[in-house]
C-alpha cells in the first residue's frame, strides 16, 4: 500500500516566490540605470541661486529676462537724472553751499542749477543734514526702483533676476565681513599706498558729511543714509542688476570684477578707489557664493556704519 501524498505548501511558496521574483524584475529592469537617473534640483548647491553671476545662459529663450545692458545704462542714468533734479531744485531756491555733491547726477545738478541762477560757485553756508538725506531720496529711488521695475515687467522677478531675498543667517555673517573689512582690509590698503602718494585725508569728503551731525536726530538721519538708503539701493543696482546682466556675457568672477569697478568708479572719490574696488569684489563674491543679495547688504551695512560712526565719534586713529 502506497503511502499517501500529502499535499505540500513548499510547492505553492516556491510558485509565489517565483512570481514575486519575477515582478521585481519587471520593475528593476523599468527603472533606468544609476547613472541616467534625474538628480532633484535641490540636491545640488546651484539650487539654491536664483541668478548667480554666471547669468542664465542655460534658460530657454522664453525664460530669460528680455532687459540687459541698455536696461544697465536706463537704470544708472535714470537714478543720476533724479538726484540732478532734486540737487537743481534744492540749489536755486536757497543759499546752501552744495559743493560736495554725491555722485554724478548731484554734481550735474549742482552746475546747472548754479549757471541757470548765476550763483556763484561757491557758498558759505552748508545745507542741513536733514536736506541731504532727502536729497539722497531721488537716487536711492532710481538705483533701487528702476531695477526691480525690470525684473517684475521684463525678467523673471525681483528673486530670480535680482537674488533679492534674505536669510536669518546672512545678518551676522554679512555685518561680521562688513566690520573687519573696515577696520582690517582699508587700513592695510592704505598702508601700502601711503608709501607711493603720501599721507593724503582720503576722509576728508565723508568728514565734511559727518562734521554736520552735532545733535541726535542728525546722527540718526546720518547713519539712515549712509547704514540703510546706501547699502539697500547700491546693492539692488551693482550686485543685483550689474553683476547679473554682466554675468550673462562673462565668466562669473570677471562679472565680480566687472561690477566692483563700475560701483567704485561711481563714487567719483580717487583716493578711495582703491578700497571702494576691492570691498565690491567681496560684496560680489558673497552675492555669487550665497545666490542673494542679504549677505552683501549686511556687510555693506556694517562697512557703512563702522566708517560713519569712528568719523563722528572720532574713533580710531588721527
Amino acid at each position: 500500500m502506497s503511502p499517501q501524498r500529502r499535499p505540500s505548501g513548499r510547492v505553492t511558496q516556491s510558485k509565489k516566490q517565483a512570481a514575486a521574483a519575477e515582478a521585481a524584475g519587471i520593475e528593476r529592469s523599468s527603472r533606468p540605470p544609476r547613472s541616467q537617473r534625474s538628480v532633484s534640483p535641490r540636491s545640488t548647491p546651484e539650487a539654491d541661486r536664483p541668478d548667480s553671476a554666471s547669468g542664465d545662459a542655460d534658460l530657454g529663450a522664453a525664460e530669460r529676462p528680455r532687459y540687459g545692458a541698455g536696461a544697465l545704462i536706463l537704470a544708472f542714468l535714470g537714478a543720476q537724472l533724479l538726484s540732478s533734479i532734486g540737487y537743481t531744485i534744492a540749489t536755486s531756491i536757497s543759499s546752501f553751499d552744495f559743493n560736495v555733491p554725491v555722485g554724478v547726477g548731484a554734481a550735474v545738478g549742482q552746475a546747472a542749477a548754479q549757471v541757470s541762477t548765476q550763483q556763484p560757485l561757491s557758498i558759505s553756508v552748508p545745507p542741513p543734514l536733514w536736506l541731504t538725506a532727502l536729497l539722497q531720496l531721488p537716487l536711492w529711488f532710481g538705483l533701487g526702483a528702476i531695477p526691480i521695475w525690470f525684473a517684475v515687467k521684463r525678467g523673471r522677478g525681483v528673486v530670480a533676476d535680482l537674488g533679492l531675498r534674505m536669510r536669518s543667517i546672512d545678518i551676522p555673517i554679512g555685518l561680521a565681513l562688513g566690520v573687519v573689512c573696515q577696520l582690517v582690509m582699508v587700513p592695510l590698503i592704505y598702508a601700502v599706498l601711503s608709501r607711493l602718494i603720501g599721507n593724503r585725508d582720503v576722509s576728508a569728503a565723508a568728514r565734511e558729511l559727518t562734521d554736520r551731525a552735532s545733535s541726535p536726530i542728525s546722527i540718526i538721519l546720518l547713519f539712515l543714509i549712509v547704514g540703510i538708503g546706501a547699502p539697500i539701493a547700491e546693492e539692488i543696482y551693482f550686485r543685483g542688476m550689474a553683476q547679473t546682466i554682466f554675468g550673462r556675457r562673462i565668466r562669473p568672477m570677471w562679472a565680480v570684477l566687472a561690477a566692483a569697478t563700475f560701483f567704485a568708479l561711481s563714487h567719483l572719490q580717487p583716493l578711495q578707489f582703491p578700497a571702494l574696488l576691492a570691498f565690491g569684489v567681496i560684496l560680489g563674491l558673497l552675492r555669487w557664493w550665497s545666490g542673494r543679495l542679504g549677505p552683501s547688504i549686511w556687510a555693506h551695512l556694517g562697512f557703512n556704519v563702522v566708517a560713519a560712526a569712528s568719523l563722528v565719534f572720532h574713533i580710531g586713529p588721527g
